[in-house]
C-alpha cells in the first residue's frame, strides 16, 4: 500500500505537545489583534465622522498605521507557530531515526 505511514500508530513521543502554555498565549495573543483591528476600525470611522478638519487625511493615516501595527503582531505570531512545528519536526524524525 503506497499510504503505509499514514496507517501507523502514534508513538507516546509523536501524541505528545511540547509547549501547551504557549500555544494558548498565541491564540490568545491572535484575538488581541482582532480585536485591536476591529476597533481600529471603528476608531477610523469615528475620525471620518468628526467635525474635525483634514479628517480624511487623519482616518487614512489612522487606518495605515493600525493595518501596519496587527500584520506585525500577526508575523511575529506566525513565526513563532512556525518555530513550534519546526520543534515538533525535529522531535519525530529524531523519534524515527535507528
Amino acid at each position: 500500500m503506497v499510504f503505509t505511514s499514514l496507517q501507523r500508530p502514534q508513538s507516546s513521543i509523536e501524541s505528545e505537545e511540547k509547549y501547551p502554555a504557549l500555544r494558548i498565549v498565541l491564540s490568545i495573543q491572535k484575538l488581541l489583534v482582532v480585536l485591536f483591528a476591529l476597533a481600529t476600525i471603528i476608531v477610523v470611522v469615528q475620525m471620518w465622522r468628526s467635525p474635525i478638519p483634514n479628517k480624511l487625511a487623519l482616518g487614512l493615516l489612522g487606518l495605515l498605521i493600525g493595518t501596519i501595527v496587527c500584520l506585525i503582531q500577526w508575523a511575529a505570531i506566525e513565526v513563532v507557530e512556525v518555530l513550534l512545528d519546526i520543534e515538533e519536526n525535529t522531535r519525530r524524525t529524531a523519534a524515527r531515526a535507528p
